[in-house]
């Protein structure tokens, strides 16, 4: 009852209101040219920048100070004359980031802490929350979902009580349309029941983290049990490994779509029917700023925050360009991946960081999950999940492609493990390095 009670409140502030228009309006934006998705995004720019300037002194000082009118920005580019803004500057500044004619009856207080685990605390407004969830959902009706559609969310949230077994480790919401799962408590010893619950519900849609959608195709695989074959499945809150999708696909029969958000509400990018990740450009003001070896840092300047909106954000994650226009029709700058977040680089022996590392894994079809454990510069373990029937021969090419990219500049270990720990937020990291080298 209380969680049909908080998924009807949930359903409500998301989906009230003025949400369907907002909704229409970005569906209707599908069909813009570049130019006129250019105009809109300007359009907005002008107004929360103006809007800043006006009601935040924080921001209306470094306008000035940059000497850029915010009446005259024309996109993304020109806020480079801006300082990047960071989670220290947020967490510093406090409610000092906060508009002086925000309405504090409509402000909502918002906690994440990505990958990293540093947290993060700042307010937005009802309507930045449907804005938000308008975007959301017009990638998931590009997919064939809607709101009606029922779900089996495989994320973060605490359902059950962690320190006890549970025969029933899901609760349902029905408001939502979800059947919201434990990764707390999904083990081989009990793959079954999630799977039998799934299919005896008929859920045509699996979501969740990527991770532990992976874990359970896994587990399933391993012990030989029946999986179901959801018609949808849609990955979010991590990157997507190339391992991860190959079993997600192989067990459930159906490719997973990967999305791109974040609470902060400064970017987003959304995976087309082609499978290649286009930028939002409707939503956020994004800049995608060179940070070597092809890749590039997302910063991002929300456009629907007029309570505490944020200008240059450094989201700390790195992606890859296509550089190639997609054939899907779809507007906004292509992504080839998300890399990972700066900090899941790898330090070689003569300080080279590098990142875009599961392509070290992209022919290791025989590996589950994998994390490389940095304990000092050019030194590593690479820990490793196997598949059934993994062999020496998996883990020497693995070493071979490692031996191949880095040569000298990285001493390789190897282990084998039947798990990879996640962050205190359920999440998985690719790359973990000691205290000394953060």
């Amino acid at each position: 009852m209380a969680l049909g009670l908080e998924g009807w409140l949930q359903r409500r502030e998301r989906y009230g209101g003025d949400f369907a228009r907002r909704l229409a309006a970005y569906e209707q934006a599908d069909r813009l040219s570049p130019d006129e998705i250019h105009d809109l995004r300007r359009r907005k720019l002008r107004t929360i920048a103006t809007h800043a300037a006006r009601e935040i002194p924080f921001w209306g000082s470094r306008f000035r100070e940059a000497g850029l009118d915010p009446e005259r920005i024309e996109g993304p580019d020109d806020l480079a004359a801006l300082p990047v803004l960071t989670k220290a500057e947020i967490l510093a500044a406090g409610p000092a980031l906060i508009a002086s004619g925000s309405d504090r009856k409509t402000l909502r207080k918002v906690h994440t802490s990505g990958t990293t685990g540093a947290g993060l605390v700042f307010f937005t407004t009802v309507d930045a929350i449907r804005d938000q969830w308008a975007v959301w959902w017009r990638y998931r009706r590009r997919h064939a979902l809607d709101l009606t559609t029922w779900a089996a969310t495989f994320a973060g949230r605490s359902i059950v009580p962690g320190g006890k077994d549970d025969p029933r480790p899901w609760r349902t919401n029905r408001p939502g349309r979800q059947v919201l799962f434990s990764q707390y408590h999904l083990r081989a010893d009990n793959a079954h029941l999630y799977a039998r619950a799934i299919a005896e519900r008929g859920l045509p849609w699996l979501h969740g983290y990527p991770s532990f959608v992976a874990y359970f195709a896994q587990l399933l695989a391993a012990g030989g049990i029946e999986a179901p074959r959801p018609s949808v499945i849609t990955l979010g809150a991590e990157n997507v490994f190339g391992t991860q999708a190959r079993l997600i696909e192989e067990v459930f029969g159906v490719r997973p779509k990967q999305h791109y958000g974040l609470a902060e509400m400064v970017a987003n990018a959304s995976e087309c029917a082609l499978g290649r990740l286009h930028v939002d450009e409707d939503f956020a003001a994004v800049e995608l700023a060179p940070a070597g070896d092809g890749m590039v840092r997302i910063l991002g300047t929300s456009l629907g925050n007029f309570a505490m909106p944020f200008f240059r954000y450094d989201t700390g994650d790195l992606a890859r360009p296509l550089g190639t226009p997609c054939g899907c029709g779809l507007p906004g700058r292509v992504l080839e991946a998300i890399d990972g977040r700066s900090e899941d680089l790898l330090e070689l022996a003569d300080g080279t960081r590098v990142g875009r590392l599961d392509h070290l894994f992209k022919d290791a079809v025989r590996v589950a999950e994998a994390q490389i454990r940095q304990s000092g510069p050019g030194r590593c373990t690479i820990a490793v999940v196997p598949r059934p029937g993994f062999t020496s021969a998996d883990r020497d090419a693995l070493l071979q492609e490692c031996r191949a990219r880095f040569g000298d500049r990285l001493e390789v270990g190897f282990e084998l493990v039947e798990a990879i720990p996640r962050t205190a937020r359920g999440k998985l990291r690719l790359v973990v390095r000691d205290e000394a080298l953060r």
